[in-house]
């Protein structure tokens, strides 16, 4: 279980890097909401939480029940964010550079979906479970944003858990 911290820090992390509270933004495998609950009390109004599991936030408003696909998700976000988004990490990336947005992303677990991913910078193979292979995850993240024209900085939360934050911005 994630520290129960993690979605007010990372809420708190966004206002004060992108502090335009009007911007249209994409809670990428959002689950329960919890992390937009928090940006809504920062004044966030207009974000979109994506997630392909209905039963976890049924009929709320601002919610879009698919995966998100940097490929065929909607021009007009602004801002993407995700906290420990699984299988959509690189998507969120993807879509920042294709987009030409900010994006902020919390990775939790190795779980490439959207790009090819080698498992570290030696060219040693991917062993499909993460553990070891999560700092080479986040330089393959952030390797991965640079090359789609983003400037990469790194935060870390003060809470238990993945707490490494990948700031991507437009260059």
């Amino acid at each position: 279980m994630g520290d129960p911290a993690r979605f007010r820090l990372f809420a708190d992390l966004i206002a004060r890097e992108f502090p335009d509270r009007s911007a249209p933004i994409a809670d990428v495998a959002g689950g329960k909401g919890y992390l937009k609950a928090a940006l809504y009390q920062q004044g966030y109004r207009h974000v979109t939480c994506w997630d392909v599991r209905r039963r976890l936030a049924k009929g709320r408003p601002g919610q879009r029940y698919q995966r998100f696909d940097h490929a065929n998700a909607p021009r007009g976000y602004r801002l993407v964010v995700a906290m420990h988004p699984d299988e959509a990490t690189d998507h969120v990336i993807l879509y920042a550079a294709k987009h030409r947005v900010p994006a902020v992303v919390c990775p939790c677990c190795v779980k490439p979906s959207a790009a090819p991913y080698d498992g570290s910078s030696q060219a040693r193979p991917w062993n499909g479970r993460g553990g070891d292979d999560w700092p080479h995850w986040n330089r393959h993240l952030a390797e991965l944003a640079r090359k789609g024209g983003l400037r990469v900085t790194t935060e870390t939360l003060p809470m238990d858990g993945r707490n490494v934050v990948l700031v991507a911005r437009p260059a």
